[in-house]
């Protein structure tokens, strides 16, 4: 299990991943508070077993070093200039870093820390990834004065308390933290004349990796329900990315918006080895045409005016499965007067028996509920009584008789 040498270390992290390094550390509780023993007891383990003056957890802002658990002969901290730290270096590293004798290496012999107290001669260090893309946000890693070597048993151990630490830090998010930038990716109400839409979102646990938005430009009244594959931040964050993306192209039509999104986020999508289903459409208020893309999705449920009702499904496949250079279907439906439609992801599937006719039963409760309120909050209750073990996302459009 090689590690990197000083001869092997990289140039420091870009700027947009120090950006995103900081907004990602920004979600979790442990960048501001004090000592934890749940870090203290890697550190306290790390310099035990290695024997060494110094052990630290370190996480890495987009210019400063925080010392989040340390045991040391010289304590530091609590904050260092990440390009005054071998840890800033081992932030660009793929894998861990290893320097027997700073003093002698031309990357880190000028370090402050080597040239002054406490004199680091000794440094190995392992970086410490969050969220789908493995971001590296901090180190966990040794220093002594003397100079020394790791054998292979030990660069595994160093790994292996890297991957403790690892799993702490993802264990820390801030609850309500997350739920608040949660709370302003919500969409804004919206007022067209002889329309109404709202909708509701409950996660699985803490991060949804459903999304759902509306909004209203020239060309119509624009609908969005996508669910990424998954559970938790990485699918919150994928979500979040994808949100992103289809915001930026909020006035195009669907098929372009989509297309445009879909170039942009695939390959993010492939690297968290996840997809997403997605239905995106416009519709027009005047006639209650609504064009759209959906995209593997197929969870639309149309209750018609007359007491009927029609599933509308999907053939094409979700982000991140679509074969570049193929097209995407088009679909197109008609809101008559007093018709809604009814947008789920597949957590509400799983509030009945998982299979279609759960849509059904869906729009019975909808037409048995007093109005869009009472149904959502039917929803809610249904949802703590019977737990859909997944993110649930409803989304309704009704058009006025």
């Amino acid at each position: 299990m090689a590690a990197d040498t000083a001869s092997t270390v990289q140039s420091t992290s870009p700027a947009q991943d120090a950006v995103r390094r900081a907004a990602l550390l920004a979600a979790l509780d442990v960048v501001q508070g004090g000592a934890e023993e749940r870090f203290e007891r890697i550190t306290r383990i790390a310099r035990e077993a290695f024997g060494v003056s110094g052990s630290f957890l370190n996480l890495a802002g987009d210019d400063h070093l925080t010392i989040k658990s340390q045991q040391s002969d010289q304590p530091f901290g609590p904050t260092i200039p990440l390009d005054d730290t071998f840890c800033g270096r081992t932030l660009s590293s793929p894998g861990p870093v290893l320097v027997p004798d700073a003093r002698v290496d031309a990357r880190f012999r000028d370090l402050p820390m080597v040239v002054e107290d406490p004199n680091v001669r000794f440094y190995a260090g392992v970086p410490l990834r969050l969220g789908s893309e493995h971001l590296k946000v901090g180190t966990l890693c040794l220093i002594d004065p003397e100079p020394r070597t790791l054998d292979d048993d030990d660069v595994a151990l160093l790994q292996e308390l890297g991957i403790w630490a690892e799993r702490e830090l993802a264990a820390g998010a801030d609850e309500d933290r997350v739920r608040s930038v949660l709370a302003g990716l919500e969409p804004n109400a919206v007022t067209v004349p002889g329309w109404h839409v709202t909708g509701m979102s409950v996660p699985h646990g803490v991060v949804s990796g459903d999304f759902h938005d509306w909004h209203v430009s020239d060309r119509g009244l624009h609908l969005t329900v996508a669910d990424v594959m998954g559970k938790g931040m990485s699918a919150g964050l994928l979500a979040a990315n994808i949100r992103g993306a289809l915001l930026a192209h909020g006035a195009a039509p669907a098929p372009r918006a989509v297309g445009a999104v879909e170039s942009q986020v695939a390959p993010e999508l492939s690297r968290a080895e996840s997809f997403a289903t997605l239905f995106h459409g416009v519709v027009d208020p005047a006639t209650g045409v609504l064009e759209f893309v959906d995209a593997g999705h197929g969870l639309v449920l149309q209750l018609h005016a007359d007491g009927t009702e029609t599933i509308h499904r999907s053939l094409d496949l979700p982000l991140g499965l679509h074969p570049i250079g193929f097209s995407r279907t088009t679909g197109s439906l008609e809101l008559e007067p007093g018709d809604v439609l009814i947008l789920v992801s597949d957590g509400a599937l799983e509030l009945w028996d998982s299979t279609l006719a759960s849509l059904s039963r869906l729009g019975g409760l909808y037409r048995n509920s007093a109005d869009v309120e009472t149904f959502l909050g039917r929803i809610r209750a249904r949802a703590a009584s019977h737990d859909p073990g997944d993110d649930l996302t409803v989304v309704v459009v009704a058009r006025d008789a």
